[in-house]
């Protein structure tokens, strides 16, 4: 299995979970997201973690539960 691929999908895997950090900003001062779209996006990026992780693909892993763990917090945020 290529490897580079692995790189280039956990350096946009990271880069989407730092882009929501403005967005985790906004939900702390009042303003939320839709809840729907933030727990579906999360459980969908689960479920891609976990079959990066049963690809072997470590690193794609890691940044997916990372993106997923931001749009969980993002939800509950938006929750409370």
């Amino acid at each position: 299995m290529k490897k580079w691929q692995d790189k280039v999908m956990m350096i946009l895997g990271f880069g989407f979970g730092f882009m929501l950090i403005p967005m985790l900003l906004d939900s702390l001062n009042g303003n939320t997201v839709n809840i729907i779209t933030a727990c579906l996006t999360s459980i969908a990026l689960y479920i891609t973690a976990y079959c990066m992780y049963t690809l072997d693909l470590k690193l794609s892993f890691t940044s997916n539960m990372f993106s997923a763990s931001m749009w969980g917090i993002l939800a509950i945020l938006s929750f409370l």
